[in-house]
């Protein structure tokens, strides 16, 4: 009987040790009592052993807790093929799109991605982080969940190079339209379409992620040689296709790891344009039948507005009282845009453009309206108000060939004006201004065509004799023959 009584009083005082207050606990753990109190009322932690209104932790409780954690955070070291990204959400700019691929702990030939938007008011660094802490928890469910056989031999199916599980171009170029072109300008959607004319039977029946160097490479050597079409036009459809590709790997049909095909492309010269002088562009103008016909001549020389600018000008987006026009939309194959090709802006007017737009009746609320000359052509379908683009090209071609010029067409005016003005040294922002393009670069490479010999002679003018370059240059831009400065 004593013997008994011993037995269990030992056992008792032994159970008795192994139960530690929330003090004794926090120290164990090397925490502070606060976190405990903390996850306590959080409901995480050990598991708490409660005596009315005092807290206790029994010791075993304790080793299993931290034997748990520390299993979790190997788990969760040893994710396999981790990747988390963000990018800004095409919906709403100021919020990141995070996308998180993985394999799957359970089943490591399934690959696992999902597509998530942060929360509101994350960069792009902290919605990483903010991702992959989701990505952990997504892990952890994954571990707690079994994998069925139909999930396993989809994973399968996935990581199959032969399998054919992705769509091919023509499957997902619908896709892509509504999801990326859509949102384009006008004239932008256009040009895809018509890229997709080259593109379908080329590499339509091609799966996404067959689509490499080579497949881009025999597109364009058909476009190139077969149909004879040019370098910059060949280019601009091959990089259709690259932004395709990049847009599917967005959207998740085509793994984050997958390698975009890259073309090489030969760098090709500058090639030599011919512009109008300025007593060409003089002739030009005096070729002017009528009142409207010079407004528009004037528009092309001393505005330097592109032709569908013309056509989309409005009497109110005139103020002939402050010698200024703002433009803001244009009309492209047909169509009225609300923006203009270029960049909007406010453009001032000549005095003799101010002084032919005043002698120009308004008939309509556009400056240019349908005269019946080129009818039916010349009226959008639809629209009676104001005319197409391409017939107030025919107009400056037909003036072009009395005034005894090279029929270049409408926009090579511009190149000209722009061109003479740069010649006369012209500040190369007040150029950019002119033309309303957002990079320099586009008017100094594509609009300005001064020959190299012209420029070091005025580089070594300046250099040598400074005082005769500055005479030089006022003299020029003092010239009243120029047509823009009129």
């Amino acid at each position: 009987m004593s013997d008994r009584n011993t037995e269990g009083r030992s056992r008792h005082e032994g159970d008795f040790d192994s139960v530690l207050t929330a003090e004794d606990a926090a120290r164990f753990l090397k925490l502070s009592p606060r976190t405990l109190e903390k996850w306590r009322s959080d409901g995480a932690g050990p598991p708490v052993l409660r005596m009315g209104r005092r807290v206790a932790y029994a010791r075993r409780d304790l080793v299993h807790w931290l034997a748990e954690q520390e299993a979790r955070g190997r788990k969760e070291s040893s994710v396999k093929d981790l990747e988390v990204t963000s990018r800004p959400y095409f919906k709403d700019r100021t919020r990141q799109h995070v996308d998180i691929n993985l394999t799957h702990p359970l089943d490591p030939a399934q690959a696992i991605r999902r597509r998530i938007v942060a929360p509101v008011g994350m960069d792009a660094v902290a919605a990483t982080e903010w991702g992959r802490a989701e990505a952990l928890k997504l892990y952890r469910e994954l571990c707690r969940r079994p994998v069925d056989h139909d999930e396993r031999k989809e994973g399968a199916q996935a990581t199959d190079q032969n399998a054919r599980t992705t769509k091919t171009l023509a499957e997902f170029w619908p896709a892509f339209e509504a999801g990326h072109v859509a949102e384009l300008k006008h004239s932008s959607k256009l040009n895809y379409g018509n890229a997709w004319i080259h593109i379908r039977d080329v590499l339509g029946p091609l799966r996404l992620d067959a689509i490499d160097e080579k497949a881009l490479s025999k597109l364009r050597t058909r476009m190139r040689q077969e149909r004879e079409l040019s370098y910059n036009y060949t280019r601009q459809v091959c990089e259709a296709v690259c932004v395709a590709l990049r847009y599917a790997q967005s959207e998740g049909e085509l793994p984050r790891r997958h390698d975009l095909p890259k073309l090489t492309w030969a760098k090709q010269r500058k090639p030599k344009v011919d512009v109008y002088s300025r007593e060409d562009l003089e002739r030009f103008i005096n070729t002017a039948r009528n009142e409207e016909d010079r407004v528009l001549y004037l528009l092309l020389t001393d505005g330097a507005l592109r032709i569908g600018e013309c056509a989309g000008l409005m009497w109110k987006d005139i103020r002939l009282g402050e010698r200024t026009m703002e433009i803001t939309r244009c009309v492209c194959k047909g169509i009225l845009q609300d923006t203009a090709k270029g960049e909007d802006g406010v453009v001032p007017l000549s005095p003799r453009l101010a002084e032919a737009l005043r002698a120009h009746r308004p008939r309509g609320e556009f400056v240019f309206v349908p005269d019946g000359e080129f009818s039916p052509h010349s009226i959008p379908r639809g629209r009676t108000d104001f005319v197409l683009e391409g017939t107030l090209g025919m107009r400056v071609r037909r003036a072009q060939e009395s005034a005894n010029l090279a029929v270049f067409g409408p926009h090579r005016i511009r190149h000209s004006v722009l061109t003479i003005l740069a010649h006369m040294g012209v500040s190369p922002y007040a150029l950019q201004a002119l033309a309303r393009h957002a990079r320099m670069a586009t008017t100094m490479k594509y609009y300005v065509h001064l020959k190299q010999g012209e420029l070091a002679a005025q580089a070594v003018t300046a250099l040598t004799d400074p005082e005769a370059f500055g005479n030089a240059k006022a003299t020029r831009g003092n010239d009243p023959e120029l047509p823009p400065l009129a």
